[in-house]
């Protein structure tokens, strides 16, 4: 029975994740004798960062809620003060949930339609400017974290295909008479980690230039715009004339980066590996 409800504790979350926050639940209450609530209030902090930093992994809003319930039951806040900053942050609260939640049921799509643009596009340029507008576009509407989060996994999962394919022996996916290990060891591989390397830049810069432009790009531009008393048009009108300017620069500066090859810029994805990766 105890076995049933440890696996079923935090639904998938790895192990020493569902580990970690049984031990923290358990010793912050004795936690908060030794150390006091302020320090003891950095470190739910820092327990919340890795719940956010695991949400590819797992749901997080059931760790997070945990927590939540934590600080409540140590007295470190009052039911009154939670419900007044609800009240208070109710949107910037309800992108929050929203953006953890799309990373994680979304996460499937925009893998398939990213590593689809890295298979078909062949001139790395325009691959590139169309990474940072993908991503400037998503991230006007979710958070840029967000964007940026979904990214790094489709990387990672592309990293991983390459990976297994260069260990996996004598394959020859690509049908060309050279092992597949033999063809993705070396310069090949290295030339593969810049190639990735620049793609995750060039996605990263476009989350923050499509962040700053809409009042759902950016958590703090919620209470800019409550703040202010604009809407989502009104903010994107009053602040287009800094926003579109910094945008129009970040898509001419990826491509003056990829068409100069500076600063480890302008990697390129070789025919072989292409081929074996679409095999």
């Amino acid at each position: 029975m105890n076995r049933i409800a440890y696996t079923e504790f935090l639904g998938n979350s790895p192990n020493w994740f569902k580990l970690s926050i049984l031990v923290f639940l358990v010793l912050c209450f004795p936690l908060k004798m030794i150390v006091g609530t302020t320090v003891l209030g950095w470190m739910f902090l820092a327990m919340f960062i890795l719940t956010l930093a695991m949400a590819l992994k797992c749901y997080p809003l059931q760790s997070g809620g945990l927590l939540g319930l934590a600080i409540l039951a140590l007295g470190l806040t009052s039911p009154e003060t939670v419900w007044h900053e609800i009240q208070s942050n109710l949107g910037v609260l309800a992108l929050l949930i929203f953006m953890v939640s799309f990373i994680y049921f979304m996460k499937p799509l925009l893998t398939f339609v990213f590593a689809k643009l890295i298979m078909k596009v062949q001139s790395k340029w325009i691959l590139s400017l169309m990474f940072s507008m993908m991503a400037a576009f998503l991230s006007a509407f979710l958070d840029a974290l967000t964007v940026t989060a979904v990214l790094i996994t489709v990387f990672v999962a592309l990293h991983g295909v390459y990976e297994g394919v260069q260990s996996s022996g004598n394959t020859d996916f690509d049908e060309d008479g050279v092992s597949d290990q033999q063809q993705l060891s070396g310069d090949t591989l290295e030339r593969f980690k810049a190639f990735i390397r620049s793609l995750v830049m060039h996605g990263a810069v476009g989350t923050a230039l499509g962040g700053v432009t809409t009042m759902v790009g950016e958590p703090q531009n919620l209470l800019i715009a409550d703040k202010m008393g604009w809407n989502f048009i009104e903010f994107a009108q009053a602040m287009s004339h800094v926003t579109i300017p910094a945008v129009i620069a970040g898509f001419i500066t990826c491509v003056v980066l990829e068409l100069t090859g500076v600063l480890g810029y302008g990697g390129k994805l070789d025919p072989q590996v292409r081929s074996i990766l679409k095999g």
